[in-house]
């Protein structure tokens, strides 16, 4: 089956599956790299993280630490855009020589933060179980498995960071103005695009529209047209 192929097929039996309890664990993992986006940029533009969650409702926080405006500016924007560029990069090393060590590199940063930052918590749970995962697929062996795990959790992860950016960022704040969804959020809650609408005073609706087109335009560069051109190759 061609890349492309595969990545639809994933795609669509996501789609089939998004409210059902087998997606659920897929999804905690994409929460996983929205919250580590936030971290990475805090540790680059600030002073660290002081704690990091993941919670079981698919929700979860960063507790950091900022150097400024600009550096508050960069870990609000972290989360999404991270989340994004997190799943693709893992799509992108599925093409080198750095397969074989994906998942279990992986596993040793979700351990290592959920030990240092998140306690006794689902979130310390969730990377143990991933870690368990990860050594079963290691011990089976088989490449051809390994290679459908990557592509799984790597678009199911690029699906819902934008499936989350348009649905809880622009659509939310659609219906916040115009009320078209009745009894679905009617006060504004404290999400990224809120703090970013707050810090810059450009809209928090403008802000997902953003997050959406810089989104769209990585995949189509990483996924689509990336694939192409190796196939010219």
């Amino acid at each position: 089956m061609k890349q492309t192929g595969r990545y639809l097929l994933i795609l669509l039996v996501v789609i089939v599956l998004w409210n059902t309890t087998i997606i659920k664990p897929l999804k905690l993992f994409a929460v996983f790299l929205h919250e580590l986006g936030h971290a990475f940029m805090a540790l680059v533009f600030g002073y660290g993280i002081q704690a990091f969650k993941v919670n079981l409702n698919e929700s979860g926080y960063v507790i950091s630490q900022s150097k400024g405006w600009f550096s508050s500016f960069m870990i609000a924007n972290g989360g999404y855009l991270g989340s994004v560029f997190f799943a693709l990069l893992i799509l992108y090393l599925k093409r080198t020589r750095f397969k074989k060590l994906i998942l279990g590199s992986i596993a040793i940063i979700l351990l290592t933060v959920s030990i240092k930052f998140s306690g006794f918590s689902f979130t310390l749970l969730y990377s143990i179980i991933f870690a368990v995962f990860v050594l079963a697929l290691y011990m089976i062996q088989n490449e051809k498995l390994n290679d459908w795990v990557i592509d799984i959790f790597g678009i199911v992860s690029v699906a819902y960071a934008i499936y989350d950016t348009f649905v809880d960022t622009i659509l939310l704040q659609i219906n916040l103005k115009l009320h078209l969804i009745k009894g679905w959020k009617v006060e504004q809650p404290l999400t990224d695009a809120a703090q970013l609408a707050e810090m810059t005073h450009i809209p928090a609706l403008v802000w997902g529209i953003i997050w959406l087109c810089i989104s769209i335009f990585a995949v189509n560069a990483v996924l689509l047209k990336g694939k192409s051109a190796k196939s010219k190759r």
